[in-house]
């Protein structure tokens, strides 16, 4: 693979959903579908913000979402045109888009693969039909099925597939049928999510009133452990905690941000990491398009009218930043080398006392020069992750 370390990731937020699932926080709405055309305009005006700006280079691209599927293939015409208007991309350029089975065709899916984009993740979740219900989505499972095969026909030769264990009351016998469901469509890539009752959630609203019951941690990590033996056995690459790939499919795009790489953000509530800045912009969609639509002064890159929570990042921070992200590539792992060539200290003596410690719990192992989670380390990363914030 070509090293990309230099060039750019772009993330295009698409905020619409046909309804809301019952776990998830993200800066989605189900109530502003009539702002679509306006919202792919301005995100196009946005992109095209930055067209002033140095020769930019970007090797992946990835509209995510809410729903980016419910945007019309001619609205990701524009968007994709903004794209190569204002960067070079590179020829192994990875174009992700993320789609429900149930807001897409054959004919939507020839027309988006048409237009370049070349990986689909498709939003699963579970085979079962009481835990898509749970969950609040809208499909069941022979739609992700026909989205897969239709995906497959048009000829799509990436494809990823998410899914949630932990739920509350499932079984470990579910879970498994699950995954056995999941695998008749041949994946390239799976996301296999540990569910997280976030606040604020239809779900969190239901375990405080007593109708759901918490989630069992102990089964989640048998969850987890089945997974991963499961899908070693079928030759997929555990790369990273969530994500498995057959050989040469990993997600270039989520490698950037693990191997804390810059990326652009672009759409109401994305997030951004370059020029030593973090960066989010304005969640409203119609906040954001009155944003672009109005003639504002020049900002400085990589910031567009868009753009409302900057922090310059500290070494200290990107040095946390840099173990966060690092660590969780299973195989790859921190390069030791690097960290100390970038910050002019190594990680051991940046966080004194602190690695010999994880070392000796066995949460953090040492392999030529990279710094390395252990098995036992996948299953409490979190606390690992802790320690340097």
């Amino acid at each position: 693979m070509a090293n990309h370390s230099s060039s750019l990731s772009l993330y295009l937020h698409i905020p619409f959903c046909r309804q809301r699932c019952s776990y998830c926080d993200f800066n989605t709405y189900t109530s502003v579908s009539d702002l679509r055309d306006a919202y792919t305009n301005a995100l196009s005006q946005e992109i095209r913000y930055l067209s002033t700006e140095r020769n930019l280079f970007a090797h992946t691209v990835f509209l995510g979402g809410g729903t980016p599927s419910l945007i019309p293939a001619e609205g990701i015409r524009e968007l994709l045109k903004a794209v190569r208007e204002v960067f070079n991309l590179s020829n192994d350029n990875e174009i992700s888009m993320e789609i429900n089975p149930e807001s897409v065709d054959k004919i939507y899916l020839q027309k988006i693969r048409d237009l370049g984009v070349n990986r689909l993740s498709i939003g699963v979740q579970s085979s079962l039909s009481t835990e898509l219900q749970l969950l609040g989505r809208e499909h069941d499972f022979d739609a992700a099925m026909k989205a897969a095969e239709s995906s497959r026909e048009v000829g799509f030769e990436n494809i990823n597939l998410d899914l949630i264990f932990g739920l509350p009351g499932q079984k470990l016998a579910n879970w498994r049928t699950s995954l056995q469901d999941i695998l008749e469509l041949d994946p390239d890539h799976l996301s296999l999510y540990c569910l997280t009752i976030e606040p604020g959630t239809p779900m969190q609203r239901w375990l405080n009133a007593g109708t759901i019951q918490s989630p069992d941690p102990d089964l989640a990590a048998e969850q987890f452990l089945y997974a991963c033996e499961l899908l070693a056995e079928m030759g997929y690459e555990h790369y990273e905690i969530s994500n498995w790939a057959r050989p040469g499919k990993q997600c270039e795009h989520n490698l950037s941000y693990w191997r804390n790489h810059e990326y652009l953000g672009f759409g109401a509530g994305a997030h951004g990491h370059a020029a030593g800045f973090r960066y989010s912009t304005v969640k409203q969609p119609r906040v954001y398009i009155r944003r672009l639509g109005e003639k504002l002064t020049r900002q400085e890159y990589p910031f567009t009218p868009a753009t409302i929570d900057v922090q310059k990042l500290s070494k200290r921070e990107a040095m946390s930043d840099t173990m966060i992200t690092e660590l969780r590539l299973l195989q790859e792992g921190l390069d030791i080398n690097s960290f100390e060539d970038k910050f002019g200290v190594s990680p051991q003596d940046a966080y004194p006392g602190i690695i010999e410690q994880l070392i000796n719990w066995e949460l953090l192992r040492i392999n030529r020069q990279r710094l390395l989670l252990t098995e036992r380390g996948w299953f409490l990363s979190n606390q690992v992750f802790y320690r340097f914030m």
